[in-house]
């Protein structure tokens, strides 16, 4: 089973999500997948957007009235961010078409078929594994999200002696109001915007997995011909030459496919690492400022933090493999006896010492191992700036209970007595 046959369950989820719109991935034949802007992926997609603006614009307007501090700001950025990211996921499905060739072309190749059927099922499992398993986290997390806003909005009804007969009407009347205010409540519209919030929450977690799929599977691209280098480094090659050659040339293949699919998906790869440093720095943020008693959101906060550091760390340790399996080729290289070197390895050792090979950020950095250390140190840097400015906003962005106001993230409340 190739790549793209591998990731096919995967992006059928993406779909329903409204993220990545290929036309055509029900089909198994990946050469037949495209994009088309007329489809009703693209069309769900690009709506999905334009909630998405005009939701950040609502968010925005509102704390232009009661002010900004660090817990609030989290509400114009969340949509910001989610509009960037589905548009870069909109360019990778655009450009994806151009990928899928050269994808083919790598598999095709006589070095990919040592031991393929073996490999391809480990990896097809392990793929679909960490996907579906980031997918599920990702959704449960969203329901979490839902169940302490919902429980927010019951304690406050029952703070400020509001009646209401009907929770989900309640609800949507609270959370949406700056819709309903507008348009008779009704249910389906109150569904609508509810899956339209998922859809793009969901895009944090499709861009992580997104980009753990490609670096796996370049992993092992990388992964398999060093299993064949491996193997012929203890063994007398007859044509040393011919064999060392077309090993350098399936190695620069793979090198390409890689500059090429980061070349579309680099932009993703930054917006990426930006907003899982930040998530990680909020959720911090609230278990050092957490003032809440309700089991509900102290399950979410902890849930929450722990999901964003997993998606992390796998996104990270994924992408930097490439890099190590890449270099690997060096250390086999001191096994060949002296009597087996040629001038064909010698440029093949030449070529992976003074190359840089690994997932690219724009030019930006390169993930690695070290990559990862560095991300830890800004976690702690920024999480301190975050605090200093929680202290000199600690006065703004409160808002006074029972205020008729609605927002989408629950603000600061603050109780007044008359």
């Amino acid at each position: 089973m190739n790549f793209h046959n591998t990731i096919r369950p995967i992006l059928v989820i993406f779909l329903l999500f409204g993220q990545f719109p290929l036309y055509g991935v029900l089909t198994c034949k990946p050469l037949r997948w495209h994009f088309r802007w007329c489809s009703l992926q693209t069309v769900l997609s690009l709506g999905l957007i334009h909630v998405g603006l005009f939701l950040c614009f609502v968010e925005y307007d509102r704390l232009k009235a009661i002010g900004v501090n660090a817990d609030n700001l989290i509400g114009p950025l969340f949509y910001l961010d989610v509009i960037i990211i589905m548009l870069l996921l909109l360019r990778v499905a655009y450009r994806w078409p151009t990928v899928v060739p050269k994808w083919e072309q790598i598999e095709s190749l006589e070095v990919m078929q040592y031991n393929a059927r073996q490999q391809n099922a480990r990896s097809c499992r392990r793929i679909r594994a960490i996907a579906l398993l980031l997918m599920v986290l990702g959704f449960a997390e969203h329901m979490l999200s839902i169940g302490k806003t919902v429980n927010a909005r019951v304690d406050e009804a029952r703070t400020c002696h509001w009646n209401y007969s009907n929770l989900p009407e309640y609800y949507a009347l609270r959370t949406y109001g700056f819709f309903f205010r507008r348009v008779p409540y009704n249910f389906p519209s109150f569904i609508f915007l509810e899956y339209a919030n998922t859809a793009l929450t969901m895009a944090w977690t499709v861009q992580d997995v997104l980009l753990i799929m490609i670096s796996d599977s370049i992993a092992g691209y990388f992964k398999r011909i060093n299993s064949r280098i491996q193997f012929y480094t203890t063994v007398q090659v007859v044509a040393r030459e011919k064999f060392w050659s077309e090993i350098h040339s399936d190695y620069v293949m793979v090198c390409e496919l890689l500059e090429h699919v980061m070349s579309i998906c680099s932009p993703l790869l930054v917006v990426s690492c930006g907003t899982n440093l930040y998530l990680i720095c909020y959720q911090l943020f609230h278990l050092v400022d957490r003032t809440d008693d309700f089991i509900i959101v102290t399950v979410f906060t902890y849930f929450s933090l722990f999901f964003i550091i997993l998606r992390t760390f796998l996104t990270m340790h994924y992408c930097s493999a490439v890099h190590e399996v890449a270099r690997k080729p060096l250390k086999l290289f001191r096994r060949v006896p002296t009597s087996n070197w040629c001038c064909e390895l010698e440029r093949f050792y030449s070529f992976i010492r003074k190359s840089s090979i690994a997932i690219n950020a724009m030019g930006l950095f390169r993930l690695t191992k070290k990559t990862m250390l560095t991300m830890l140190g800004a976690v702690i840097t920024y999480e301190l700036v975050m605090l200093h400015f929680a202290q000199t906003t600690a006065n703004q962005g409160i808002v006074r209970a029972c205020s008729p106001e609605q927002f989408l993230f629950q603000p600061k409340m603050q109780i007044t007595t008359n």
